[in-house]
């Protein structure tokens, strides 16, 4: 399945993939220097029921510059209409994503990182800006 990135590209020089989690259109950047895949506290706490928490936690060097012991969850991405199950870390980013929506306007709810792109045999073009989601 191949993705346009070039809205998201364009507007605010960022990757961003929209998905959904139960009923809820969520944003991820994708990052190509992200270890994991992370999914910020809010989004966990409000939508609880869509995630499966997994047991162990991570340490990570987190967004705001410090290491972090994250816990772990997954949940079904609707991507299109692929259904992709997916790891994340449980991070608290409460002040970057803060000025994500004030500095461009929207509100980020995660990253897919290497996990996600290795995992999903996924291809970033930027001559064409898209994306390619192969199989499993």
């Amino acid at each position: 399945m191949e993705i346009s990135l070039r809205n998201s590209i364009e507007a605010v020089r960022m990757t961003l993939l929209t998905a959904k989690i139960g009923n809820f259109q969520l944003t991820f950047d994708i990052d190509t220097g992200s270890t994991e895949n992370i999914v910020f506290d809010y989004v966990y706490n409000q939508l609880n029921n869509a995630f499966n928490p997994i047991d162990g936690s991570t340490k990570v060097f987190g967004i705001d510059g410090n290491y972090v012991e994250n816990p772990h969850a997954e949940a079904e991405l609707l991507i299109g209409d692929k259904s992709i199950l997916t790891q994340f870390n449980v991070v608290n980013a409460d002040q970057t994503v803060i000025n994500l929506q004030n500095d461009y306007g929207f509100q980020l709810h995660g990253i897919l990182g290497i996990p996600f792109l290795v995992e999903n045999h996924c291809v970033i073009d930027f001559s064409n800006f898209t994306i390619t989601i192969g199989e499993k």
